[in-house]
């Protein structure tokens, strides 16, 4: 069996989304994943949404990890423990430890990623009173799943203790099941390719395409440490599953839209400001950390400059080939992409949508606006949550519409940002 690196097992289509081993994946840091799975937990509930949130990270760990043994050549069930566990370390999950056979057994954490991050974040200040850890837990059960050869959905993992909670360790109970759960149709890189259109240029693509490049180059290298975490560009990053984000997302929205209705809107909005914390903690720490400044050189105040930078991060965090279609400073920007992890999962599964459901694109798109115009990034601002504040929570003087979505069966997913 040969030593595990994930800089083989990654690729990206030319339209720039990224495969971990034929499994969609992407980067995102820790202050987007806190507020994605708090969003889920508030429209269903601690006790529905953990559960929705261990069943996805089962589901896609489980595909992720018969494909990574697979390619490792890990055929017995120790050699699988070990792909899984390094796997996890490699990906900033943290660290897992496993006690189980098929019939079900333990598993404890440390430093597993959402516990871990959400103690630093908010633990000085709020007391959290249910665990944090869905992904860790669901990613053990699929574990065991692989390296016994049971089906997916065999085995049931539940958090008993969690750091978030203020105990010495995540410790996760892990339970064989004989319910079983409706298979869904697969997501590969076939499947994405079937809902990718044409791939185009924009403006500034002789600055966004070396940019792009030198950040996936960048990323190569990047993998948990010690820890198990990837602590870079002032934020905890994750190589993290792409159909974890979408089925927790579009799941829980199917659930508020049949049982109260009238709340579908907001739990869409709470989808698309996911794209504003992402654009304005991960974005924004890229921007400002002495690596992008290595690669790039020093910041200006500059807003098509700005997009430009944005356009190759989002390309090189495997988002999609986004492109600056059309750009009026301090009027409009408008987002084209031929393809968006989102739109992949919403065709694959559901087919076409009546409408655009790719929320968190959209959110982005207005953020970006934001950060290009209303950002003096030759002073350094701080990243505070009252700066974040100030910028996204009223008064913003930009809106974003979904004017072409692949998930209506348009060839191009586009946003138009214009100023209010």
């Amino acid at each position: 069996m040969s030593e595990l690196n994930l800089s083989p097992l990654r690729r990206y289509l030319p339209e720039d989304l990224m495969f971990l081993a034929g499994q969609p994946a992407v980067y995102h840091c820790h202050h987007f994943n806190l507020f994605l799975d708090q969003t889920i937990d508030d429209a269903l509930g601690p006790e529905l949404g953990g559960r929705l949130r261990t069943r996805a990270a089962r589901e896609f760990s489980h595909h992720l990890l018969q494909a990574v043994c697979a390619k490792q050549g890990a055929e017995l069930p120790p050699e699988r423990l070990q792909v899984a566990l390094e796997l996890f370390r490699l990906m900033g999950h943290g660290r897992l430890h496993l006690d189980a056979s098929p019939s079900g057994g333990a598993a404890r954490g440390t430093h597993l990623h959402y516990g871990f991050a959400w103690h630093e974040k908010y633990g000085q200040k709020v007391r959290r009173l249910d665990p944090a850890d869905a992904f860790g837990s669901g990613y053990a059960a699929a574990a065991i799943e692989v390296a016994f050869g049971l089906r997916l959905g065999a085995m049931n993992a539940h958090e008993q203790s969690c750091v978030a909670m203020r105990a010495p360790a995540c410790d996760i109970t892990l339970d064989a099941t004989q319910t079983l759960e409706e298979p869904r149709p697969f997501i590969g890189e076939a499947e994405a390719e079937a809902a990718t259109g044409p791939a185009e240029n924009g403006l500034f693509e002789d600055i966004i395409g070396p940019i792009s490049n030198g950040l996936k180059e960048f990323t190569a290298g990047v993998a948990g440490d010690e820890r198990g975490l990837v602590q870079a560009f002032g934020v905890f990053v994750t190589m993290h599953l792409a159909g974890y984000y979408n089925r927790i997302s579009f799941d829980a929205l199917e659930a508020v839209r049949a049982q109260s209705p009238h709340s579908e809107g907001v739990l869409a909005d709470l989808l698309r400001e996911s794209g504003h914390v992402c654009v304005f903690n991960t974005f924004g720490g890229i921007l400002l950390s002495p690596e992008w400044e290595g690669l790039v050189g020093p910041l200006v105040d500059d807003p098509g400059q700005i997009l430009a930078f944005c356009m190759a991060m989002g390309r090189a965090l495997g988002f999609g080939r986004w492109i600056v279609a059309d750009f009026q400073p301090e009027r409009r920007f408008v987002l084209r992409t031929p393809c968006s992890y989102e739109s992949t999962y919403y065709r694959t599964r559901f087919g076409i949508a009546e409408r655009p459901v790719e929320y968190f694109l959209q959110g982005a798109a207005l953020a970006m606006a934001q950060l290009a115009h209303r950002v003096h990034w030759t002073a350094r601002p701080q990243l505070t949550p009252e700066y974040y504040q100030q910028l996204f929570k009223g008064g913003v003087p930009w809106r974003a519409e979904q004017t072409r979505a692949i998930v209506c069966g348009a060839p191009v997913s586009e946003i138009v940002v214009t100023r209010v």
